[in-house]
């Protein structure tokens, strides 16, 4: 599995691959290979690792996948790139961030708005065409961009499921 975790802890502090081999005294291709999962590093460089880029080992290395926030396209993701724009540039996502939940047809939209609103999870609803060319094709061909805080999304994608399978 991909270690998106020191990726981005390194890419916080400012560190290129080369540069944190060289503090934990491996080569680049060894953290590469760490970062894409293909190499287990031992106990010890592990506490390496986790001292230069000042974490712990569970924040680095714990069994809870580190979901990543991608600040092109507002998506919260747990693979290698965002699923929706293909950028690597993720960074780990904060409770404060606003991201993408779904786009809805405007039925399935004042559904999906009143769950939410049931829920108590706020949510930012968004046109993708806009109030005139809405009116110029007609309200059934509106469709609506939903965005919730991250703190709420896991909340929000259970209702969203819980919606479609109904």
């Amino acid at each position: 599995m991909v270690n998106l975790r020191i990726r981005a802890a390194r890419n916080a502090m400012g560190m290129t691959q080369q540069e944190l081999a060289d503090r934990v005294g491996v080569s680049r291709q060894t953290i590469n290979a760490i970062e894409q999962g293909s190499f287990n590093p031992t106990i010890r460089l592990c506490r390496d690792i986790c001292r230069e880029l000042d974490r712990t080992l569970d924040e680095l290395f714990g069994g809870e996948d580190m979901m990543m926030y991608c600040t092109n396209c507002q998506t919260a993701y747990e693979e290698e790139r965002c699923p929706c724009c293909g950028s690597r540039k993720g960074r780990p996502a904060a409770p404060e961030d606003i991201c993408f939940l779904a786009e809805e047809d405007s039925l399935q939209a004042g559904i999906l708005e009143d769950f939410l609103k049931q829920e108590g999870i706020p949510a930012l609803k968004k046109s993708t065409v806009g109030a005139g060319m809405a009116m110029k094709a007609g309200a059934i061909f509106e469709r609506f961009r939903f965005y919730v805080r991250y703190e709420h999304l896991e909340k929000a994608r259970e209702l969203l499921e819980e919606i479609r399978n109904s």
